[in-house]
């Protein structure tokens, strides 16, 4: 994320710098029902931020009680974030997420009519534009042609101009990066597996990269390495069928 500027870093110095401390820390323990509190208390756009991640990793990890209800309660601090700072990454990252999540819970149609893959990619395209290096904005970049033509297929792809290949460059460009993590991985890794047949080799590279990565401090990237190991588990011992069964029963937060 771009650095903020003199006002913003007044305020995260002293007690402010401080919340934010304890929102990132309670974030990157699992704590998200504080991360959430304690990010929606300070109201920073950094904070904010947080709180939507927050929210969205309850959905992701199938700790979510109402995921329609969280994922339009991250909508919501994504777009106060971005009302405070508009050249914040993570702000229009999380909205994009958020939309997502909403547009899973739709049919095919009624999502193409309420335009939530044109929403989808403009704020991908804002955050890229602010932030052209930035791995997540590849990676949702990846996730989005991916998600589209899985599920709305030629007609998906011929209404929003998504592309098999330009998802896979994204991906793979979001791999290289020096802010590639474990979530990105397995996301697109998962996404890459039950798109279409073929792109298997891709997908299991994807995860295995993923795999071989060391425990670390956040709960979230934590859950996306176990994750990973498991689909290639799957795959090595109940097949390619079983994996993208429970890859799809993840993107779809239809299991824990």
């Amino acid at each position: 994320m771009k650095v903020f500027g003199l006002f913003l870093t007044l305020i995260f110095a002293g007690l402010g710098g401080q919340a934010g401390a304890n929102t990132a820390s309670a974030y990157a323990d699992g704590a998200y029902h504080e991360a959430i509190a304690l990010g929606e208390a300070e109201a920073t756009a950094k904070s904010l931020v947080l709180a939507a991640r927050a929210q969205l990793a309850l959905i992701d990890l199938g700790r979510s009680e109402n995921r329609k209800q969280d994922a339009r309660a991250a909508l919501a601090n994504a777009e106060k974030a971005m009302a405070l700072d508009s050249q914040n990454t993570e702000a229009h990252l999380m909205k994009v997420a958020a939309l997502g999540i909403l547009a899973r819970g739709m049919s095919k149609m009624k999502s193409f009519r309420k335009g939530m893959a044109s929403k989808s990619r403009k704020h991908i395209d804002v955050a890229m534009a602010i932030e052209p290096e930035s791995a997540w904005a590849q990676t949702m970049l990846g996730m989005w042609h991916l998600e589209i033509i899985r599920r709305g297929g030629k007609f998906g792809a011929r209404v929003t101009g998504a592309n098999l290949e330009e998802g896979i460059e994204a991906c793979a460009l979001a791999m290289k990066s020096k802010n590639y993590d474990a979530g990105m991985g397995t996301q697109c890794g998962m996404a890459l597996l039950i798109c279409k047949e073929g792109l298997e080799e891709t997908a299991i590279a994807a995860l295995q990269q993923v795999s071989r990565s060391a425990a670390k401090g956040i709960s979230y990237d934590n859950a996306m390495i176990a994750r990973a190991r498991e689909i290639l588990d799957l795959i090595e011992t109940e097949g390619l069928a079983a994996a993208r069964q429970r890859a799809l029963a993840y993107l779809s937060f239809a299991t824990s």
